[in-house]
């Protein structure tokens, strides 16, 4: 398959047309459904698995939930993120079960239609970190949520700044047992208070990467990353 970001072959916002699988879907992934009926609703579900050309096992969101909210014969659009493609798709429920727990069995899909909105995976973390506004003294302490070689999440207490503004973020590390110190520049590319959470959440794109915070970032979003202290 063509790198998904060969920007020369695909467009940033390009929507390709790619085999389910090559999304690497895991069991857990959070997905929208929706009944391609008037006045249908979006319904929040995750997704079980799937047997290549068979099916796709479809589940409520809810772990406690015991309704598949879907019928037999129901025609709908799935929609989901892997953490690299916003994907979607229209399927047709093939069966409901209710045990031994709730799902919906779907069509299996020829292709999806996916689109690349980053260009790695990013590792979830939970680490102290700091950020500064260009331009500005004031050094505010955040959270680092999820990290990548290409940018970060960060949750804060206070608004961090307008979508577009530069700053930088501070993170400490060990590399083999060596202190790391990074300082790297950003811009943010959004920014809210999601529904019920007191704090905020940001995340930034990284610029100007030298060659040896690309290898810092490198090791630091392997799959058992050193957590900085």
């Amino acid at each position: 398959m063509t790198d998904a970001h060969d920007d020369a072959a695909h467009p940033a916002d390009a929507v390709l047309r790619l085999p389910l699988k090559a999304l690497g879907l895991r069991s857990g992934m959070a997905l929208q459904t929706r009944r391609l009926a008037e006045g249908a609703t979006k319904i929040e579900a995750q997704f079980f698995g799937a047997i290549e050309g068979k099916g796709v096992m479809v589940g409520p969101g809810g772990s406690d939930a015991t309704q598949t909210e879907m019928t037999q014969g129901d025609v709908c659009v799935v929609r989901g993120f892997t953490g690299q493609h916003e994907f979607s798709f229209i399927s047709k429920v093939l069966q409901t079960f209710e045990k031994p727990f709730a799902y919906a069995l779907l069509a299996y899909p020829a292709l999806v239609d996916a689109k690349q909105v980053r260009q790695s995976m990013r590792t979830k973390v939970s680490w102290p970190a700091r950020v500064q506004l260009e331009g500005s003294d004031d050094k505010r302490d955040v959270i680092l949520v999820d990290l990548s070689p290409q940018g970060a999440m960060v949750r804060c207490a206070t608004p961090l700044g307008a979508v577009g503004a530069a700053l930088s973020l501070g993170l400490e590390g060990r590399i083999d047992g060596a202190p790391l110190s990074l300082e790297i520049s950003a811009t943010v590319c959004h920014h809210s208070r999601p529904p019920g959470l007191e704090s905020y959440i940001a995340g930034m794109a990284f610029k100007n990467l030298s060659r040896e915070d690309k290898l810092a970032l490198h090791y630091l979003t392997q799959p058992s990353p050193t957590a900085p202290g």
